[in-house]
This record gives structure tokens, sequence and C-alpha cells, in this order.
């Protein structure tokens, strides 16, 4: 446990209101940096020149020693000449995460929670009539630029509300991390990240104007296969803040994440009607000084394990599709990754109504459900694809969609029934058409799809 201390000093901002019309270029952030070590990351940092700074928690380790003041870790974070100079160079927004809070994955039943409250919006010169000071946690939300080139800054709070006594399994249950008990899917469906007042101002701020919309998050949203804490242990939780982006038809949301001691890109389509990105950076001055391996993530494009590091999103307005480049950088300031992200991927694809279907007949949504079942499914055929004596009739355009229900015809068995309708070609002949199709729905590799093995199985309706 830490001791809270008193603050006698304070850092003086820069001054940010809630609206700026200065655009930003260069949004760097970061997280994890440990007071008792050495900070040399700070100056790669105001070498790039960015437009504003966002700490995503872990700014201080106030439990790491175990008598540490959190007042003096503070003032050993702020005489920090690097970190000085990046406060003249740019604002600096910040949001906790567990080590800044107070205690490792601590939550809503923090005994200390109001004092480093107090302590953290001091430190970081919270104006005194800031709404933070008045709010069941310290989530904030800023917007830069003028109307084209707007970006929204929203700072999650996932400590102060946070459910406690989550599904762990046993200690030690998994090899590579025998002292961890392992974060399990948590079933409580009264668990919760942010609670009902975060939940609704956030609906409130998706709903503001903005191009593009960074997201805060101490711990990562969309990676999901490691054992600590993420969005996704309380997967209604997750699928709610999923849900509120699609719902609200917020566009340009780019998550910003810490906590690993890793540096991860990762991307995941979330049913919000475009890709989302998640991106970590989370090793100031705490990634391994040594190769580890990377941990597992099914939905990883990049990742650096080891080294130092901090992220930096790169817009280029100038485009007539602005360009996000999504880095990391290592602790020299050079380019570990990048990945480019034009501003129209990140606009939500509105929903075609479903087209209705003949009586006897189900569409592939409700097809999809029918696995082991036989029925008639009818839909119109947007992709259609081959492989050996196979062809593939797809109801959505992306057959990687998971909306998307596959016909399949084995042209081995049905081709001489097929030539004789006079269908040499079923690739051709059936594509932009729509079909109705009788047979069982089966599975292949978490596909449903019906296998046509008789001509009469298949169908052209006329429209």
């Amino acid at each position: 446990m830490y001791r809270i201390g008193f603050m006698l000093w304070f850092l003086v901002p820069w001054s940010v209101q809630a609206e700026d019309t200065k655009t930003l270029a260069r949004v760097a952030f970061g997280s994890c940096v440990h007071q008792d070590k050495p900070q040399p990351i700070w100056d790669r940092i105001v070498e790039v020149r960015p437009d504003l700074f966002l700490l995503i928690g872990d700014a201080i380790y106030a439990d790491v020693p175990k008598d540490t003041v959190m007042a003096e870790a503070y003032a050993k974070l702020g005489a920090q000449p690097g970190f000085k100079k990046l406060r003249q160079t740019c604002p600096v927004l910040a949001i906790w995460d567990d080590h800044d809070y107070g205690l490792n994955d601590a939550g809503v039943n923090y005994d200390h929670k109001e004092e480093a409250k107090k302590q953290f919006l001091t430190f970081f010169g919270e104006p005194h009539d800031s709404p933070r000071w008045k709010r069941a946690g310290i989530y904030d939300a800023k917007i830069f630029g003028p109307p084209g080139r707007r970006v929204q800054v929203i700072l999650l709070d996932g400590r102060y509300n946070r459910s406690e006594n989550l599904t762990k399994g046993k200690r030690g249950s998994d090899p590579n991390f025998p002292r961890s008990e392992p974060y399990l899917l948590t079933k409580d469906p009264k668990a919760t990240f942010l609670g009902e007042e975060q939940w609704k101002w956030l609906e409130e701020q998706l709903k503001m104007p903005a191009e593009i919309r960074l997201i805060c998050s101490g711990i990562q949203v969309i990676s999901e296969d490691h054992i600590f804490e993420r969005w996704a242990m309380i997967p209604h939780e997750r699928e709610r803040l999923f849900n509120l982006i699609k719902t609200t038809k917020a566009a340009g949301v780019i998550f910003l994440s810490g906590d690993r001691h890793l540096a991860d890109l990762a991307a995941m389509d979330a049913g919000v009607g475009y890709v989302l990105y998640d991106l970590t950076a989370s090793g100031l001055n705490q990634a391994a000084d040594e190769y580890r391996p990377p941990e597992p993530n099914r939905h990883r494009v990049a990742t650096l394990s080891w080294g130092n590091h901090f992220g930096l999103v790169e817009i280029d307005w100038n485009k007539t599709d602005p360009l996000i480049r999504l880095q990391i950088r290592d602790e020299d300031g050079q380019i570990a990754f990048q990945h480019k992200v034009p501003l129209s991927a990140l606009q939500p694809i509105e929903e075609k109504p479903v087209a209705p279907v003949g009586e006897g007949a189900v569409g592939p949504t409700e097809a999809r459900k029918k696995i082991g079942e036989k029925i008639t499914v009818e839909f119109k055929v947007q992709a259609t694809g081959s492989s050996g004596r196979r062809v593939f009739l797809n109801s959505e355009r992306n057959r990687n969609d998971e909306k998307n229900f596959v016909i399949v015809i084995e042209t081995d068995k049905v081709g001489e029934q097929l030539k004789k309708a006079g269908i040499d070609d079923p690739r051709r002949h059936y594509f932009n058409k729509t079909v109705r199709v009788t047979g069982e729905v089966t599975k292949f590799r978490d596909q449903p799809q019906i296998v046509v093995t008789d001509a009469g199985q298949i169908k052209v309706v006329e429209q």
C-alpha cells in the first residue's frame, strides 16, 4: 500500500478548453513510467514535435515499492527535465490506470480513490472549475480543430467505478505466468467497467461532431487472448461499447491503450460498420529490456514485445482522403512499426435493409442459426468463388463477413445436370441473381453453408 502524502507544488499546464480550434497533426501518447527509473524517452517524444501528448495510465507507480508516497512519486515525475520540456512543448492530457490510481488491478472498492483523484487532478493542473472534480471518476473529453478537421479525445476512467471480484482462474494455471491468477470471462450481468453515469456521458460524447475520435483506455479493448486485465474479461461491457459506437454512428474511432508493457496494434470487425483499431503503447520506461515472446492476440496487426517506446498518431489533413499513420516509435525515436489508415476507412457503412424472401424460405441471417436443420434459404448472390470441383455462392460481398452464408455447388455431382439446363459456368450464371436453395445447414470452418449435390436443390427466383 502506498502513502498519500500531500502535494505542495503544481505544474502550470497548457490551457486546454473543452473545444480548441488548433488542428492536430501529431498526437503522441504512452503509458507506464516508473518514477524511480531513468526517463530518456521524453526527449525523443519532444523531438517529434507533437501537438498533443496523452498519458493514458500508470504515470507513476504509487504502490511500487510498498512504502511509496504518492505526492513524492508525482514530484519525481514533475522534476524530470524531459517531462518539463514536454509540458512546455504541447498540452498534456491524462487518464489513470491502476498504479496511479493507487493499487494493482484496483476498482470501485479502493479505499483511497478520492485522495488519489485529488492528487492526480492537482498534478496535471486541472482547473478548479473543471467538471472532473465533481464526477464519479476522472473521465473527460475534448475536441480539437475546426469543422472538417476535428479530433475528439475521450479519456475513459476504467478504475473508479469498475466492478471487483471478477472471475479468476487458479493461480499458476497458465504455466507461462505461475504467480498470476488469470482473468476469466465474467458472467455477472451487473459487472461494469464505467458505471452508468459514465456510460450516459460517453453516449453524449459519441454524438458530438468529430472526424476522428481517439478513445483512450488504460487497458486493451480489442486484444482478448492474454490472461490479464482487458475489456474482453467483461464481455457484455465490451459489446456495449461496440454497440454504442454503432448506434450513435460515431465515425473515426481509434482506441489508444496501455498497461501491458509492450506495443501492439490490433484490428477487429466489431460490427460497428468499419474496422476498429487498438494501438497499445505501454512502456515509456517499463518495457522488457530483452526480447520476450509476444502475448497471444488473434487480432494482431503488428507488435513490439520489448524495448521502451511511445505511440504516435500522425494525421495528414492535406490529402483528399486524410491519411492516418498509426506508429510505434522506439527509445531512439525510430519507427518500430507503422500502419496507414485512410479516414474514409473509418466511416460506418449503412446496413442495407434485409431483402424480403418468398413464402417458405428464410434469409441468410436466419439460415445461419439453423445448423443441422433442413431449410430453404433465399438471397441475392453478392460474390462467387471456386476451389477444385466446388463453386461457392456468397450472400455477402466479403466471404469473411460474419453475416455471410455460403452455397457450395459440388460440380462433380451436379455439373452434368446443370449443363443440360444450359448452365456451363455456375459462377457467372448465378452471380447477382436471387437464388433459392434447399438443403441441410452444415458448418465448415465455422462458416454456415448448404451443399448442393443435386441440381433440383437450387433455382433462380424471378425478380
